[in-house]
């Protein structure tokens, strides 16, 4: 599989990205006051898991940030997807109310 060069927009991107993950995806949680455990159990993740995300030793795949967005009650949604070089995710929150029930 071709690997971008890194000067590349797109290498500089995800960079930027798995810098601010870990911090960024501990604030969400305490905001939505939960324990990486807490977390962990409505994202469907170990403990382990999100606290490696957390310090940076993992890097979540597409799907794995997903589950984790669902967990803290949001989703991925496209900012812009017919500019190039403007598809980017951010979460937005899903009102509880909406938020499927675990079985």
């Amino acid at each position: 599989m071709p690997v971008a060069p890194d000067n590349h927009d797109a290498h500089d991107n995800a960079e930027r990205i798995r810098e601010r993950l870990p911090r960024r995806l501990q604030e969400l949680r305490e905001r939505c006051g939960l324990s990486k455990y807490g977390l962990a159990r409505e994202s469907g993740l170990s403990r382990e898991y999100v606290g490696k995300i957390e310090r940076g030793v993992a890097n979540p795949t597409l799907p794995v940030t997903a589950q984790i967005s669902h967990g803290l009650g949001m989703t991925l949604t496209p900012k812009n997807r017919c500019e190039r070089n403007e598809w980017s995710y951010s979460p937005v929150p899903i009102p509880l109310s909406q938020k499927p029930s675990q079985p």
